[in-house]
């Protein structure tokens, strides 16, 4: 069942039920999200990380009498200050915004992927597995409940800002309660971006 944002009574106490996660759930060893969310960081920014790489933790050498603590008084200290301390860190692959460089360095992989753009919702470059890059947008017409989908171009024919351009036109389209599909067939869109 798909979580929501007002859960009915027997969705919020299944949720209530369930432990919340820690240290020795196989999930922060074996998922870079689950890793991500036990590290305290939000949602949105653990499900950009590449859950089929494996969240890599390690160990490193920490200087804790550094320059930061030097202006404490040694008697509000909690710790000794020592040069030898270890602190176990965690090192994710987290997905990179949408750039040109990140556009022209996707390198293809085994399975179809899209690295989506931070500053357009829905606005992305899909990757698939043969190597063609194309940009996507997906969108939601106003009143309906179908999400749609339209391929604007590939990179070397189009540049990243008109394509960002082009969706938030599209999107702008959608959420006004028009199809922007037949626009964009007929290339009205691509005039009034241009």
């Amino acid at each position: 069942m798909k979580p929501r944002k007002n859960p009915t009574d027997a969705q919020y106490l299944r949720r209530m039920q369930h432990e919340p996660i820690g240290p020795h759930d196989p999930r922060v060893r074996n998922d870079a999200y689950w890793a991500l969310r036990h590290q305290g960081y939000s949602d949105a920014f653990a499900r950009r990380a590449f859950r089929d790489m494996l969240p890599r933790f390690y160990r490193e050498k920490v200087d804790t009498s550094g320059e930061y603590i030097d202006d404490i008084d040694p008697d509000e200290l909690l710790f000794v200050p020592r040069v030898d301390t270890e602190v176990k860190k965690l090192a994710v692959m987290i997905r990179p915004d949408l750039t040109e460089e990140s556009a022209a360095t996707a390198a293809p992989r085994s399975n179809e992927y899209t690295i989506w753009s931070e500053t357009v919702p829905g606005f992305g470059l899909r990757i698939r597995s043969t190597g063609v890059k194309t940009y996507i947008v997906m969108f939601r017409v106003k009143g309906r409940s179908t999400q749609g989908k339209i391929t604007l171009g590939k990179p070397g024919d189009l540049s990243l800002d008109l394509a960002r351009r082009l969706a938030r036109e599209i999107r702008i389209e959608a959420s006004a309660g028009n199809d922007p599909r037949p626009a964009h067939k007929h290339g009205e869109l691509l005039k009034r971006v241009k």
